[in-house]
């Protein structure tokens, strides 16, 4: 049973590695015996995940380090924090949503995962192996309730867009890659807390059937089942984890 869950010595790239969830994943696979290979643009070694040429020469330094590519979790993305006047702009009517934000969030929450896919796909059917993830959210397959924001903040609908589309993106991999027994599924979770205001904690809370936002961490295991052996007969699916959300 642990063999089958094990990621020990998988080589495994890992894109916005030291966000919030990535960073969460980082350690966690670290701590299973992984070979974490950060894609990331605060990593000690930069790459822009919407450069091609530098996904590329990313990718062929991971082959000539380590030889081969096990897993791929696509996890970067923007996601505006409600309430700092950094992300004021994310959170407007989606009337006056700025075109230069949603080109901007499209770019680095769906096309620079289909990049780096690209990228990494020709090792892995040379190997005849692998197993790529995509980190989408329950909004991905539910519209955004906004009641649960403050007055005249709306979520942004270029987070909800990029999120649904991995979705499509993760199928078409999948179908594309399936003869090379190469798997591709996604990661769906709900909300997880992160020093919310205690209102929306309450509200967010309120709309799954656990009652209560994911805590740190809670994701690691769905992460690594989908990394795993465990998970070999699995591809083109998408693994929901919300407490319950969307099922109601």
């Amino acid at each position: 049973m642990n063999d089958l869950f094990s990621v020990k010595d998988k080589v495994i790239i890992l894109t916005g590695g030291s966000g919030f969830l990535g960073s969460q994943f980082n350690q966690h696979l670290t701590s299973c015996g992984a070979k974490i290979v950060n894609f990331d643009n605060q990593a000690d070694n930069p790459v822009d995940i919407t450069n091609p040429k530098d996904v590329k020469k990313a990718v062929d330094k991971t082959i000539k380090k380590y030889n081969r590519i096990d897993g791929v979790v696509n996890v970067a993305a923007i996601n505006a924090v409600p309430g700092s006047e950094m992300s004021k702009d994310f959170w407007k009517p989606y009337e006056e949503y700025p075109l230069e934000i949603w080109k901007k969030e499209l770019d680095v929450n769906l096309t620079a995962a289909h990049i780096v896919t690209q990228a990494v796909a020709p090792v892995m059917m040379n190997q005849k192996s692998g197993s790529i993830i995509f980190l989408a959210t329950d909004l991905a397959i539910i519209a955004p309730n906004n009641s649960i924001y403050q007055g005249g903040y709306f979520k942004d609908i270029a987070y909800v867009t990029s999120k649904t589309g991995l979705l499509g993106l993760m199928r078409s991999w999948a179908s594309y890659l399936g003869k090379y027994n190469i798997r591709v599924n996604a990661a769906v979770p709900g909300g997880m807390y992160n020093g919310q205001p205690e209102d929306f904690v309450e509200k967010n809370s309120a709309l799954n059937m656990l009652g209560r936002m994911a805590d740190n961490g809670e994701y690691n295991g769905v992460i690594q089942f989908l990394l795993s052996d465990a998970s070999s007969y699995m591809t083109g699916a998408s693994l929901i984890i919300d407490g319950g959300r969307t099922a109601w």
